[in-house]
């Protein structure tokens, strides 16, 4: 299992930052420590917060500043891509981000790497204020360019990842309709996007129920990215 003390280490210096008050960091890093105490992980959850809400502002900004042809649309898909859980965690893999793992701690999954970044930006943000992280928005994409987090496949990926950066919520798929004999059966599926003063609705069909929501997803996603924020 990597050792606790060499990650603290090493978050640092992969940050290039370094902790006026590493118990913050401890705090973050709480995976490591698991099972956490209540008290604990409450306190790792607020800086889940404030780390997401510092990450999202800074992506926005640096993809802004870096990408001065970028159209709303275009920023608003960045922003999705490096902001998302998948983006968090793969940001994560490529800093080298040190994760526990063997007998002790599970293996962690996507979703625990990205929260354990997360909660480290909000402990840079508490310990130093949000220059630190914009920087660091600023030097990851500089370095490594808007597309280095691979864009979504399929269009529900997009549609999630996009909804939940933007407007803090996830797409709601339902099945309203399955016609025809069952050898040829039609699906027809709605999709609604509802969060953040933002109502966004979409029917399909499709052969199958997985093709119809990828189609309600497409349209979805069109009609957001039409209403980008200015």
């Amino acid at each position: 299992m990597t050792d606790f003390e060499g990650a603290i280490a090493s978050v640092q210096e992969i940050l290039a930052y370094r902790f006026q008050h590493p118990v913050l960091l401890r705090q973050a890093l709480g995976a490591w420590n698991l099972p956490l105490s209540p008290e604990a992980a409450a306190a790792r959850q607020r800086l889940e917060f404030l780390g997401d809400a510092a990450w999202d502002f800074a992506v926005a900004a640096a993809a802004y500043q870096l990408c001065p042809h970028a159209t709303a649309g275009d920023l608003t898909r960045y922003r999705a891509a490096w902001c998302s859980t998948a983006g968090l965690a793969h940001l994560a893999r490529q800093l080298g981000f040190p994760t526990p793992d063997g007998p002790v701690s599970p293996v962690p999954s996507e979703r625990v790497i990205a929260e354990m970044l997360e909660a480290t930006l909000g402990a840079m943000v508490e310990d130093g204020g949000l220059d630190a992280v914009r920087a660091m928005a600023h030097r990851v994409i500089a370095e490594q360019g808007v597309a280095a987090v691979p864009p979504p496949v399929d269009p529900k990926s997009a549609l999630q990842m996009l909804a939940q950066a933007r407007y803090g919520t996830l797409p709601g798929y339902r099945l309203l309709e399955r016609r025809g004999p069952p050898h040829h059966p039609i699906f027809r599926v709605g999709v609604r996007v509802n969060g953040a003063g933002i109502l966004v609705q979409a029917e399909a069909e499709g052969a199958s129920r997985q093709a119809a929501e990828q189609e309600a997803a497409r349209m979805a996603l069109q009609q957001l990215l039409e209403e980008a924020p200015s």
